[in-house]
């Protein structure tokens, strides 16, 4: 049954270098299939060479509900926006309204900074960019393989 992103009772924390084994389990989890089909075959030294300086160069932020971790959002800053860089959500929670939940904490949290959030989804990953366009995210730019996004800051 899919939860509505209201009735989801999420806790945030920041990440510790404690959790960058199950943040790296995570992104395998969360990307292994899309990597696959836009990129070819997972290779773990080439996957751990691109998620070092993501989780090293972003704050990182633990999504649990209940006892039970079920994702992570990675952000910095970019052209003076917050930057969703990663958001990763296991597969068993996903299409819950986690992703919404995560979404709209990265956006309050931007405008409580007075910014609009910037970010890109890849081209394969229709689910996400349905997401973001539903969530108010208008084009603002792409490249070969993704949609740059952008909302601007809530009042």
């Amino acid at each position: 049954m899919m939860n509505s992103a209201a009735a989801i009772s999420v806790e945030v924390r920041p990440a510790t270098q404690e959790d960058h084994q199950w943040l790296y389990e995570l992104h395998e989890q969360a990307h292994k299939a899309l990597v696959e089909r836009a990129y070819g075959p997972w290779k773990q030294d080439q996957q751990r060479a691109f998620f070092a300086p993501v989780v090293n160069d972003h704050e990182v932020f633990i999504f649990s509900d209940g006892d039970r971790e079920v994702g992570a959002v990675y952000l910095g800053e970019r052209d003076g926006d917050v930057w969703l860089e990663l958001v990763e959500i296991l597969p068993e929670f996903q299409r819950q309204g986690y992703g919404t939940h995560v979404v709209r904490w990265v956006v309050q949290r931007a405008s409580e900074q007075g910014t609009g959030t910037l970010l890109q989804v890849h081209r394969l990953n229709e689910d996400a960019h349905r997401l973001y366009v539903s969530e108010g995210f208008s084009p603002a730019g792409e490249n070969e393989t993704h949609h740059l996004m952008r909302k601007s800051v809530q009042s």
